[in-house]
């Protein structure tokens, strides 16, 4: 089962089933609908309207009109749509279509929470957050499209996209903030929305006040949403500090009806971690262990379901433990989603921190070695600004995409207003984790009485940084031991090359579906080389994100 939903104008989409037919363009709907109240689909005398997703501020667009969200919303798209868009908090994405000029503008929320996807050429367009069926649509149309080369480079390195690319040429994605404005033939894109690092200057204590009051406001925000619409609360839970704060919090706050959820190598300080502080709060708790490796398998499925946009391996077993929940009983998944890099920071040294962006960090693999344009760091102020955007939000975040087939997503850290606040503080106060250990211990210090996995079981406590260090110690001795010995070791919540060593039917596997894809006149001869080499000699991973570049090709061509 996918969801997702697609609009196209002077396109035949029966391909896809059952549609509505407006005249100037088509929509076909296999929406998830956790939030129906919070959808728009209007077709008014002059206007079509689609937002999918879900919105916390309505009342914000309404004003005076309670209870005329749909109406409301379309009335200030028209009116300025940057302005609404700004105004909105929440994570959605889709169009308007101007039926006098045929013009269309399309969306996604600030952080592209909801991720959107668009085609256009000449008078035909279409829109959809699931680049399947825009192929489905392309293919019965007879339409050309055609291998983007560099999408399948951004894979073989990054193991995500830099930019608006797919594995398709002719179809873009919107960058988060951004607005697309499609019409006689041309296209222009703006940003409505930037993250952007101004520091202010303030004590450490006023800082803890802001992070607290903030982070509050951005739970109370998502699971109110769940509340609105008599959802339970599914929310992540592991070893590190990100989805425990989220738990923590919510709990604090009175939102105790929680399914926590974990999933990692049995046994490993993840589970471990995660399962006595479920325990200590008193929420029911689900680990799925991933020692089996079946979602190792999932090549195919998990490209279908991401728009190929990160390597196949990124989500590791979260598609299979959604698969197994009774996903009808909650609304929102609430992640840590990249809080570690928001709230602390990528980089420790401030001058590279606010350095011109540059390429080559953040990298899965450094087997090959490709020149990418200058442009795609141009639009960022700093190397920060830059990390967050794509290692964060068009790589990490990527698992969304598969997620919002069972159920929506977010992540307080990732709230609009968070991020306005988190990155006016002092870079000095976010470096290595310093406020963050401060706003723990000073708001909720039994939060921190808790072993942290990245400290190798340690107290997330300052005052614990010398243990650490002599966790950290027999952690790298170990390593170097395996290494020596040429062991593969086990000492990570997903240690793929243990589990693939240890398991020939993986290994028939993905020498199958390489053997059998290898082959394809898309790649040309130097990638052809290329995806053999990161195939025949490179790590799980390496091996992962060749495979990924053929699942694309495969299914898409």
């Amino acid at each position: 089962m996918v969801r997702g939903f697609l609009a196209a104008g002077n396109f035949d989409i029966g391909c896809l089933g059952q549609y509505t037919d407006m005249g100037c363009c088509k929509q076909y709907n296999r929406l998830l609908d956790k939030f129906p109240k919070d959808q728009v689909f209007l077709d008014e005398k002059t206007q079509i309207s689609f937002l999918d997703g879900y919105v916390h501020n309505k009342e914000a667009v309404m004003g005076r009109n309670v209870g005329n969200w749909q109406h409301s919303f379309a009335q200030a798209m028209r009116t300025d749509a940057r302005k609404c868009l700004q105004t909105l908090r929440g994570a959605f994405c889709g169009y308007v279509l101007n039926k006098q000029t045929s013009g269309l503008t399309v969306y996604t929320d600030q952080v592209s929470v909801k991720a959107v996807y668009y085609y256009a050429n000449g008078d035909q367009w279409i829109v959809s957050n699931h680049i399947p069926y825009m192929i489905a649509v392309l293919r019965a149309n007879k339409a050309v499209y055609h291998f983007n080369e560099t999408a399948a480079k951004y894979m073989l390195t990054y193991g995500y996209m830099l930019d608006d690319s797919t594995f398709v040429k002719e179809i873009h994605r919107l960058l988060p903030g951004q607005i697309a404005y499609i019409g006689n033939g041309q296209i222009e894109t703006e940003y409505y929305y930037r993250i952007c690092d101004r520091e202010e200057k303030m004590s450490e204590e006023e800082a803890v006040e802001r992070i607290d009051k903030a982070f509050r406001e951005a739970v109370r925000r998502e699971f109110d949403k769940d509340r609105e619409y008599g959802y339970r609360h599914l929310v992540d839970l592991s070893g590190g500090l990100d989805s425990r704060m989220v738990s923590w919090v919510a709990h604090d706050m009175g939102y105790t009806d929680q399914l926590n959820v974990t999933y990692c190598r049995s046994g490993y300080l993840d589970e471990k971690i995660s399962g006595r502080i479920a325990g200590y709060l008193g929420h029911e708790y689900m680990f799925k262990p991933l020692d089996d490796i079946g979602w190792m398998y999932d090549v195919d499925e998990i490209i279908l379901k991401n728009n190929a946009a990160a390597l196949y391996t990124g989500i590791t077993g979260g598609q299979r433990l959604l698969k197994t929940l009774d996903t009808a009983q909650f609304g929102i998944e609430h992640t840590g989603m990249i809080g570690d890099a928001v709230l602390s920071t990528f980089y420790h040294d401030k001058e590279f921190n606010y350095g011109s962006p540059q390429l080559g960090y953040h990298r899965y693999s450094e087997k090959l070695s490709y020149e990418f344009s200058s442009d795609i760091t141009e639009p960022y102020a700093c190397q920060e600004m830059f990390a967050v955007y794509t290692r964060g939000i068009l790589g990490a975040q990527s698992s969304y995409m598969i997620r919002q087939h069972y159920v929506e997503t977010a992540s307080p850290f990732m709230d609009v207003d968070f991020l306005n606040m988190v990155f006016s503080l002092p870079f000095d106060y976010r470096r290595q984790h310093h406020i963050y250990l401060k706003w723990m211990a000073l708001k909720y210090p039994q939060s921190t009485g808790f072993g942290w996995e990245k400290w190798g079981g340690v107290k997330p406590r300052e005052d614990h940084i010398f243990y650490r260090k002599v966790k950290t110690t027999q952690r790298l001795l170990r390593q170097a031991v395996c290494k020596a010995c040429k062991l593969q070791s086990k000492d990570n919540m997903n240690p793929l090359d243990y589990w693939y060593r240890e398991s020939p039917g993986i290994q028939e596997y993905y020498r199958d579906y390489y053997c059998q894809n290898r082959n394809r006149s898309e790649l040309g001869e130097e990638l052809a080389k290329d995806i053999s080499r990161m195939f025949e000699e490179g790590n799980v991973i390496e091996k992962s994100m060749a495979l990924t570049v053929l699942g694309a090709i495969k299914l898409y061509f």
